[in-house]
């Protein structure tokens, strides 16, 4: 006898939602702080890199960030946990990676990968949160086009071409992850307590 997959609506999660909802709202924070903090002091220097503002800062916590989402997929037991965590894995420790190894050129470099970074992460934002119908997927949703809308602004170099505000924006992406990764432990708890 074969066992037929239910569906995902009706899966349970073997990730916790509580360590999940940590994990959120320590995301939150530090993303809300550094892109404070990006604003508040533009100039600077991380890592001997001038004119960068926290842009190297940034690509630390991207590369952290998208090590341990790679650890995540490489423990799940489920197969979609696998491959959503470690798409999103491999994406943020590359694209951390990489702005860490080019804080010696010039910051407007990295523009064009930020700013698909930022489109990419967006989109996939607002496709889950309509697609899983998480709890405040308007919200999540909300998140996702201000995400989409700063890698347009970047793309397009309008106001500013400058460190600050790609590290702004990517750092309002990572508050924003923390923002979702909240309304997904909160989903994950609901699901988790449907009996079968």
């Amino acid at each position: 006898m074969s066992k037929t997959k239910a569906p995902i609506n009706e899966e349970k999660f073997t990730i916790s939602w509580k360590r999940l909802m940590i994990q959120g709202v320590i995301i939150l924070l530090l993303g809300m702080l550094l892109a404070l903090s990006s604003v508040t002091n533009s100039d600077a220097v991380i890592l001997s890199a001038r004119r960068f503002s926290l842009l190297p800062a940034s690509g630390i916590f991207l590369l952290v960030l998208g090590i341990q989402e790679c650890l995540e997929a490489f423990f799940a037991k489920v197969s979609r946990e696998l491959h959503q965590n470690l798409q999103v894995g491999i994406l943020d420790a590359v694209v951390g990676g990489l702005i860490i190894l080019n804080i010696s050129g010039e910051p407007q470099r990295l523009s064009l990968m930020i700013a698909a970074f930022l489109i990419v992460r967006g989109a996939v934002r607002v496709s889950l949160a309509q697609a899983l119908k998480l709890p405040h997927a308007t919200s999540l949703s909300l998140c996702g086009l201000v995400s989409i809308i700063l890698g347009v602004l970047i793309y397009f170099e309008w106001p500013v071409n400058e460190a600050w505000f790609l590290a702004v924006s990517i750092n309002v992406e990572i508050a924003f992850r923390g923002w979702a990764m909240l309304m997904f432990s909160l989903w994950v708890k609901r699901k988790n307590a449907v009996p079968e």
